[in-house]
């Protein structure tokens, strides 16, 4: 009788646990890694719409614990502080638990409810993209999620013009051109 309650506990009741807080991930893979993203300088080399002047603000990302990493980038002209690109990429490794690509979503879903403006974005990569808050009449931003990582963009154009589109337009090109030289290589 005790042989077949242990029998029961390995193969049933412990298989039903270990269901309930055990989640299997999806088989996509990881587009993004930790050991191929670009560096801040990287994009700028990669792309002649990124301003020349890159500066890697923060990196950060610990192999001994997680195959995640976020990157800080600000981009400006060599002669001037503006236009300004500052860059937040982030990206999430699949582990037993979730894949990269939920982790992501969770992630771009979060940062997307602080902003009330549901105007399209127009890109034409990524899953899914909204427009950021506004700081004031020269800034923009948008944030768009790409399988299991989520770029944060901000722009703060040159001279400024009350015309919301004078500052997402460049936005764009800048955004498709990030996109561009953030593909793994």
């Amino acid at each position: 009788m005790a042989t077949a309650l242990v029998v029961f506990w390995a193969t049933g009741f412990g298989a039903f646990l270990w269901g309930a807080d055990h989640k299997t991930s999806d088989a996509t893979p990881d587009k993004y890694r930790d050991t191929d993203f670009a560096a801040c300088a990287d994009f700028t080399a990669r792309s002649t719409e990124i301003p020349r002047d890159a500066a890697e603000v923060a990196r950060t990302w610990y192999p001994e614990i997680s195959k995640d990493g976020t990157l800080l980038c600000s981009f400006t002209s060599t002669d001037r502080q503006r236009p300004l690109v500052e860059l937040q990429a982030s990206w999430f490794a699949t582990t037993a638990a979730q894949s990269g690509s939920e982790h992501a979503t969770t992630n771009f879903t979060g940062a997307t409810a602080v902003s009330n403006d549901d105007s399209p974005v127009g890109l034409t990569f990524g899953e899914k993209a909204r427009w950021l808050p506004q700081k004031s009449q020269t800034d923009c931003g948008l944030i768009f999620l790409d399988r299991n990582a989520v770029f944060q963009i901000h722009y703060t154009a040159a001279a400024p013009s009350g015309n919301p589109e004078s500052c997402r337009g460049p936005l764009r090109k800048i955004a498709q051109a990030l996109y561009n030289a953030a593909q793994p290589r």
